[in-house]
């Protein structure tokens, strides 16, 4: 075995269903702009609601590829992520306001572990957003 092998559980699936998808669902760019594929796309989106996903890649370029959702679907899944994110922020402020009366004991760099970020690469990330007159 190499360094570089998998462990089990980071095998991706692979079943009909994904050997399915893979088919159908995964085109180049010379299959949308060479065929009626992109037509035959809208035309699907076009009778409702699908939660149908199609993924659009350029073989020549290994990061240059997107996804085609239903625009309801998309509007559905933007808000879960808006709901979820709402939801963390109500985590996180109970937990603020649980502590806003007890002592800090520990400082950022006792919080942050050595697989955490470091505080000066908080203080950049913070720099680069434009909070640092926060």
């Amino acid at each position: 075995m190499g360094v570089h092998t998998l462990k089990k559980e980071q095998h991706p699936i692979a079943n009909t269903n994904t050997l399915h998808f893979l088919k159908t669902n995964v085109l180049s760019v010379t299959d949308i702009s060479r065929t009626k594929k992109l037509s035959e796309i809208l035309d699907l989106f076009s009778n409702g609601f699908t939660d149908e996903v199609f993924v659009i890649q350029n073989a020549k370029k290994k990061n240059a590829q997107a996804v085609v959702v239903n625009i309801d679907y998309f509007e559905t899944l933007l808000q879960m992520k808006e709901v979820l994110e709402e939801a963390l922020d109500q985590v996180v402020m109970e937990e603020a306001y649980a502590r806003k009366d007890k002592p800090a004991n520990q400082t950022l760099s006792d919080i942050f572990d050595e697989d955490d970020m470091n505080v000066n690469e908080l203080m950049k990330l913070l720099e680069e957003d434009g909070c640092e007159d926060t």
